[in-house]
């Protein structure tokens, strides 16, 4: 099987222990056959013809050569089992057997005897290849063996086995130092394959424990799995029982997961993988476990758009977790079960904690927050520091809460993209509660005057709209709690009356969340203590953010146009979704709002908006997309306005200027939006229906949009649209916009005439 040679431990680490195993295989195999030699030969056949200084080199060359054989390592005498003298010695003080004296002192003389012993092999084990390589050279170039007593056949033979023993001591030291030589240079590459994959984290040695398991496995199989390397690693330790190894692995794919696409694949195929880093994220207390909470909540995250949270028992639970405001072992110890509070409290715990984690803005110690952050840089730069760091929960949950919360609200943002998940959330009370205690808080304005903040509020809206539009009886009770809830929406009606930094960028959010809430029935009657209902003040919001446009000079820059562009386009399709809202409760349509000159009013400017739309609108970016959504939301505003009867058709004439600017744009817009593209054939479809509004109304109009080729238009657009599957409903728009058309030009239609 060809290996991934793209990753650097597959080259840099998994290659050399390949080529350590295959030199010590043939160092061992040198050691034994010379060791043997010795013995069975030499010592063996020749013991009565070797010269005494012979037989002492050659026993000593043995006893060395058996040392370096032995399989007494590194990792052998690491286990412990070697040394149990300790052990008993403390069981027999712990139980304070003193008439067993005698056994102690047995033990630790015995204990001293395997002290010397260890000693004196690990020092002949580091030494035998430099002795070796000494004396066999030495005996090769001398070659005084002896006359083996006179007998010239006996000393040829001696002198043969001799050499042979020689030559083969000579070269497994040579091996043996070739081994040495690899074991350095692996170290070497065991650093820069940190540097390269980012794993440099103090105290961490990922890259070196990954080295001895990949050693660990070519001892046990022969061979290395074709798909080994520092990401299979990782799973493998996930997906295994010990709680340790769920650490590791998590701290390999959390490092990992930025720097290769190939492990969200690989998580995404293990099951067990994703379960254990859900139950990852639900334990508390000691050090171990907030970092197995950070770093499963951060792959949790990255892999949270493609799970399905109905295949993973307890995933809402372990999430509910990371937004409560600290650990249980870290908070005042409570009598009451946590599980039977009231469920307007369930959201009390992170709402403190928002509150905590911006108490410097509103007056609180800024300066010694900075300087204990500081602090704590510094102190952990040392290891002792972070040990006595990591024995302190408390200090612990105020340094990690608000991170946990955060990417708590990234993996909720994610998995609410789809709608099965969002029907699971939907029916999970307690987690709804922490996810809307935000919105509710009386500290959501003042939230928004820091960043951190911002970002988390912007995800917590974002995902209750998506809860709102979610299908399901449990996004109904949502719409009905948030909208009953007096504090909640006042917060959110707030923010789209404050200009601040901060609160700009919860705009967008805040009027999805509001559109939605807008069709429950308490937003049809009057707000709380006031004689205007909360709709009624909720349209002219929109309306004032979608009839005003932020100017165009150097002042407002680039990305502030950007955003006013898209705010305006959601202001313009809340308008359109809620005035048939607004109709169905009024048998006077808009008139408890607007005046019939301010209808009249209201549609101008619309039109006028569209005239004044940027003639590059089929353009294929970020920028023009924005443009085109909000040209569609004023089209689609139009053809509400017609469609519900909100306007007469003689207003709605009066309300188009008589110079066919209109027209003319609405040919344009038709022209340069022919692609086949869902927004592209959304706005075709809106300016269809507009263009049949506008006929209808005033046939005459026919002339003007015939002056501006529109048939011509018309018919590019319906062969476009005929050849797209799918997209028949627009080409029977288009086809009614061009029969229009041509029935009225053949029966003349006078300027002046009304249908």
């Amino acid at each position: 099987m060809e290996e991934d040679v793209g990753r650097p431990e597959v080259l840099m680490i998994n290659r050399y222990v390949r080529l350590l195993a295959a030199n010590g295989n043939i160092a061992s195999a040198l050691g034994f056959l010379a060791l043997l030699w010795s013995t069975v030969v030499l010592l063996g056949g020749f013991i009565d013809d070797l010269l005494l200084k012979e037989f002492w080199v050659l026993t000593a060359l043995s006893f060395l050569m058996a040392c370096r054989m032995a399989e007494i390592t590194n990792n052998e005498l690491r286990k412990g089992i070697y040394m149990e003298e300790d052990e008993i010695i403390d069981t027999l003080r712990q139980q304070k057997w003193f008439e067993a004296h005698k056994v102690v002192i047995v033990l630790r003389v015995v204990q001293v005897l395997k002290w010397i012993f260890i000693v004196c092999f690990i020092l002949l084990y580091l030494v035998s290849p430099f002795v070796n390589l000494g004396i066999a050279m030495w005996r090769l170039v001398r070659r005084h063996y002896g006359d083996a007593g006179g007998d010239i056949g006996n000393r040829s033979k001696l002198n043969a086995a001799l050499d042979i023993f020689y030559v083969l001591i000579l070269f497994q030291s040579l091996f043996a130092f070739y081994c040495i030589a690899i074991d350095l240079v692996e170290n070497i590459l065991k650093s820069r394959t940190e540097k390269h994959c980012g794993l440099e984290e103090r105290r961490k040695g990922i890259v070196w424990r990954y080295a001895s398991e990949t050693a660990r496995k070519f001892r046990k199989d022969g061979e290395l799995p074709g798909n080994w390397n520092l990401i299979a690693y990782g799973v493998e330790k996930l997906e295994s029982a010990s709680g340790d190894d769920h650490l590791w692995g998590a701290r390999v794919l959390d490092q990992l997961f930025s720097k290769d696409k190939s492990v969200r694949q690989e998580l995404l195929s293990s099951r067990s993988c994703i379960q254990n880093l859900i139950g990852m994220i639900g334990r508390r207390g000691t050090a171990d476990n907030v970092e197995n909470r950070e770093r499963a909540a951060r792959i949790v995250a990255h892999l949270a758009s493609d799970l399905n949270i109905a295949h993973f028992p307890g995933t809402l639970q372990c999430i509910c977790s990371l937004l409560e405001s600290c650990n249980t072992q870290s908070c005042e110890p409570q009598a009451t079960d946590p599980s039977e509070e009231p469920e307007d409290q369930n959201g009390a715990d992170t709402v403190l904690q928002i509150k905590d984690q911006t108490e410097y803005e509103s007056g609180g110690p800024k300066e010694l927050v900075s300087q204990g952050l500081l602090i704590l840089e510094g102190l952990t730069q040392d290891e002792e520091n972070c040990a006595e760091i990591s024995k302190h929960p408390r200090l612990l949950s105020k340094i990690t809460s608000p991170l946990l919360i955060s990417q708590g609200l990234q993996i909720l943002e994610r998995l609410t993209q789809d709608e099965e998940n969002c029907t699971e959330i939907t029916k999970h009370p307690r987690l709804l509660s922490k996810i809307t205690s935000t919105v509710s808080s009386h500290n959501f304005l003042s939230n928004t005057r820091d960043n951190t903040m911002v970002e988390m509020l912007s995800r917590s809206l974002t995902v209750v709209n998506r809860l709102l539009t979610s299908p399901g009886d449990g996004a109904t009770r949502l719409r009905q709690e948030m909208a009953g809830n007096k504090e909640a929406v006042s917060n959110l009606v707030a923010i789209l009356e404050t200009d601040s930094e901060g609160a700009q960028e919860l705009h967008e959010q805040v009027l999805e969340v509001l559109a939605e809430l807008a069709f429950d029935g308490s937003f049809t009657k009057p707000a709380f203590g006031e004689s205007e209902c909360m709709l009624d003040k909720l349209f002219k919001t929109l309306q004032r953010i979608f009839l005003e446009e932020k100017d165009g000079n150097a002042v407002v820059g680039e990305a502030d146009r950007e955003k006013d562009t898209r705010l305006r386009g959601k202001a313009g399709e809340a308008l359109a979704r809620l005035l048939p809202v607004r109709a169905a409760r009024d048998a006077n349509n808009v008139a408890g709002i607007l005046s019939k000159q301010e209808e009249i009013n209201l549609l101008t400017k619309v039109f006028d908006h569209i005239t004044a739309t940027g003639a590059t609108i089929g353009a294929n970016n970020e920028r023009q997309s924005d443009e085109r959504n909000l040209l569609a939301a004023m089209l689609s505003l139009v053809v509400v306005i017609c469609n519900e009867h909100i306007i007469s058709r003689e207003d709605f004439v009066r309300a188009i200027h008589e110079d066919a600017a209109l027209v003319k744009k609405l040919a344009q817009v038709l022209k340069v939006n022919k692609q086949c593209t869902a927004e592209c054939l959304r706005v075709a479809k809106l300016t269809c229906q507009v263009v049949i509004a506008m006929v209808q109304a005033k046939p005459s109009f026919v002339q003007d949009f015939n002056e501006h080729n529109f048939k011509e238009e018309l018919t590019e657009a319906l062969e476009i649209m005929s050849e797209v599957d799918g997209c028949m409903l627009f080409a029977s728009l288009v086809k009614e916009a061009h029969k229009l058309l041509n029935s009225a030009q053949e029966h003349g239609v006078r300027p002046t005439e009304f249908h």
